[in-house]
Parts: structure tokens; sequence; C-alpha cells
């Protein structure tokens, strides 16, 4: 008996099913070992080992077990591969080839159980190549309408699968508000409206909800999940609509702009967090500065903000420490001139744009290219007089929508009752009665970013 195990090829059994596959054919890798080993005890092989990929596509040479297998066939530990269909191996041309390759140059065999293949020849080379291409076609084709019923399911507000995130819940297939987790989410908006800090937020979360055991990423998640709004986000692109809406729209797109100039995660010491972080822009570099805490006691507390750019990588001459304090005296004394250089610029530009409405003469070439389209079917003008004016409408076209555009870029979406309410007497007096945290939820209400240069000099951008 030891001698017939000694003469015997080592084969190994290769199996493999995609989760596409399972959801649609009903594979199973049980069904595979199974036939497999009956070929193999039936003509005399010895199982050197089974090779199984769960749940990887036909596409993707990174499997597990088939980098194990070359990676036994590189020993020298196999003498022949066996699986029960080409496509098992791989449904592409290409990384057949990437395999074969490997195969060929240890004097390794492959062999199919329920097709009959010959790759000795050039004759089976070129029929595998066919039934690769097919299979090729085949997978991409199968790929597509998985897609196409996923995208369908979506469009109707249907739910596929995922997690469910707190404050929703399935039912009858669609998501709908928990009413008994809904206050979470509601707080955790407010919470970060209180703070503007997404680590603060989970800080109180935690405290009125430790039973949830939420942690900071959790937490991130809740303030950036579109859900809330009702609009799930896809590869075919945002679905609105797609369930209730927990949070308001605006109060939601406040939230994502604060998020992304929000302060870093605030130690013991500097748990007010920086006014400006996030704020501001070296005039040298353009790269938004960090902050720089420094204490010795708390009566000599200072936050300071620095270009890491030339810290950190020396490609900026700006050495400056910039004091908070500072800062803050030259906005006040800026703020109210550079804002009301920007309303005023803002009208004109809001007026001007009026009087040079571009529609009237949109509308004119559109009309224009619509007579031109009915003179040439009903055979009134030649092809070449057709082409000729309608080349000469669609540039005019073209160049009326750039200048459109050009007029609308210039012209942002900002409410000016807000921004004019800045401009009240008693602002500064107000200002200084404000926390850290206030002040910072003020300036971010209302600028974008500031530009400052190592004198201190300063340039507002509004929002």
């Amino acid at each position: 008996m030891e001698n017939e195990r000694k003469i015997a090829e080592e084969v190994a059994l290769y199996v493999r099913v995609s989760t596409e596959e399972q959801a649609i054919n009903g594979d199973s890798l049980r069904t595979q070992r199974e036939e497999l080993t009956k070929y193999a005890l039936k003509n005399g092989f010895h199982i050197y080992g089974i090779y199984e990929d769960d749940g990887f596509s036909a596409t993707n040479l990174k499997r597990p077990a088939l980098q194990k297998l070359l990676k036994d066939v590189e020993q020298n530990k196999i003498n022949r591969i066996l699986i029960t269909k080409l496509d098992r191996l791989s449904r592409g041309v290409r990384n057949y080839y990437k395999v074969l390759d490997v195969l060929d140059a240890h004097g390794v065999f492959w062999q199919t159980v329920f097709e009959k293949y010959d790759s000795s020849t050039a004759n089976g080379r070129l029929h595998i190549n066919i039934m690769l291409s097919v299979a090729e076609n085949e997978s991409a084709q199968t790929s597509e309408r998985i897609r196409s019923v996923f995208k369908t399911k979506v469009e109707s507000k249907e739910l596929i699968s995922g997690k469910i995130p707190i404050g929703l819940k399935r039912e009858n297939k669609k998501l709908v508000i928990d009413e008994n987790k809904k206050q979470v989410i509601l707080d955790a908006f407010k919470f970060y409206k209180e703070t503007t800090s997404a680590y603060q937020t989970f800080q109180k979360l935690d405290l009125k909800y430790p039973e949830l055991q939420l942690n900071y990423m959790r937490t991130y998640r809740i303030l950036t999940n579109k859900l809330y709004i009702g609009t799930k986000q896809t590869r075919y692109g945002d679905i609105e609509n797609f369930c209730p809406a927990i949070i308001d729209k605006a109060d939601f797109e406040n939230t994502q702009r604060y998020l992304k100039k929000n302060a870093r995660k605030p130690s013991a010491q500097n748990s007010g967090g920086y006014i400006f972080q996030g704020l501001l822009k070296c005039a040298e570099c353009g790269y938004t500065l960090g902050g720089k805490f420094y204490s010795k006691n708390n009566e000599s507390s200072r936050y300071y903000y620095i270009c890491k750019r030339h810290h950190l990588a020396m490609k900026c001459s700006c050495k400056t420490n910039f004091n908070e304090i500072k800062i803050e005296e030259k906005l006040l004394k800026e703020f109210k001139i550079q804002l009301e250089k920007y309303i005023s610029d803002y009208e004109y530009k809001e007026k001007h744009y009026k009087e040079i409405d571009m529609s009237k003469e949109i509308n004119s070439i559109e009309n224009k290219l619509s007579k031109l389209k009915d003179l040439y079917v009903r055979d009134l003008i030649r092809i070449e007089d057709y082409e000729k004016d309608y080349k000469e409408y669609v540039t005019q076209l073209d160049e009326l929508y750039k200048q459109q555009a050009k007029i609308e870029t210039n012209i942002p979406d900002t409410n000016l009752d807000i921004l004019k309410s800045f401009l009240s007497n008693d602002f500064n007096s107000r200002y200084k009665l404000l926390s850290r945290t206030k002040k910072r939820r003020l300036w971010l209400s209302v600028i974008d970013y500031i530009v400052i240069d190592k004198d201190y000099n300063i340039k507002i951008f509004f929002i």
C-alpha cells in the first residue's frame, strides 16, 4: 500500500465560489469537494490538499487559497490540479495565463472534471482561449445584471443589506425612524452645534447614553451619515428621500462644514480648544496653520498657530508663532472694514449680474437651432447649409453658457441679512463676553478662511 502511494500522482483539489454565484446559482464548496474527491479516488490519485476560496471572484488572482496553491506548486509538492470547471480557476484570458506560466514552469498539469480540455496542443489552447473569453463575457453580464437588480432596489428605496445606524430601523424592507433611539441623533447634532467638537460631542453622548457604548469614531459616523437627512449614498449616486429625515438638511450641511475645520481633540490643559483652528492659512504657502499650546500655569496659558509646512518639512519660510490673542485683536479691528467691503462688492456683482443676464440671448440661439432643424427635416435647406449654420449657432451658444457660468461663479450664495447683523455697533463688546467655544462657532458661521502673513496682516474670505 505504501509503494502505491509513492507512485500515485499528488493532486490538489481547487474549489472556489463567489458570493454572487452563491446568491444566484446556489453553488456550494461542498458539492465541488465531493465531486473532485470522488474523481481523484476513482483514478488512483493521492490528494495532497484541498484549497478553498470562499466568496472570491474569478477575476481576482489575490485569492488566499489560490496563492497558497501556487506556492506549493513552486515547491514541487503537486503534480496535478483538479477543478470542476475552468471558470473555477479563471474567467479571464490574461489571468489564466499568469497562472499557467507558474504551472508550466514546474511541469504541473491541470484538469477539469466536468469539461474536456487539452492544453498540450495548439488547437486545445485555442479552444481554452475561446471558452475563457466567453466565460469572461458571461461574468461581466452577470455582474451587470446583479448591479442592475441592486440599483433598482435602491432606487425603489428598498433596504438591501448593511448595518442599520442608530435612530433608524427596518420595517417591511424599508428604513423608518426608530422613535426609541431618535433622541440620540438629535442630541448628537445638538451637542456638536454647542461645542463644534466631535470629541466633546462623543463625551457628552457617552455620559448621557452609556448603554450604547459609543466611541469617537461611531460618534463621527453619526455626524456624517446622510441617512439622517433621508439621503442614501450609493455607487450610483445619492438617492434622496430614501428614508424619513431626523435632521434638518441645513443643520446637517453646517455640521459637515464645521467638521472640515474641526479643532483637534482637546487635552485636559487646552479643553477650551483653538478658536481659529482650521480657519488660518499661511500667506506664503497657503498651508492651513496648526495649533501649538503653551502653558506654565493657568494664568500664563497661550494658544499659538504655526505653519507646519515650515516646522515639519522646512518647505516654507514662515517661522512665526502666531499668538491667538494678537490674531483676535487684529481680526476685531479688520472684521467690520472687510465685511462692509465684501457686502458692497457682493451687492454690486448681484446688480451687475442682473443687468447682463444671458438668458434672453441663450433662448434666442436655442430657438434658431430649433427652426434650423425644422427647415432641414422639411428638406428646405441643403445638408451643407444646415451643418454650417448649426456649427455657428452651437459655437455662439457655448460662448454664452461660458459667460453665464463665469458671472454666476462670481456671485456666491450668501445671506446678506446674517452678514449685516455683524455690523452692529456693540459687536465687539458682545464678542468679548463669549466663551472660547462660542467665539469659534461665531467665526465658523461667517468666515471660510483667513490668510495671515508674518506681520499679522490678514485677509478675510467670507462664506
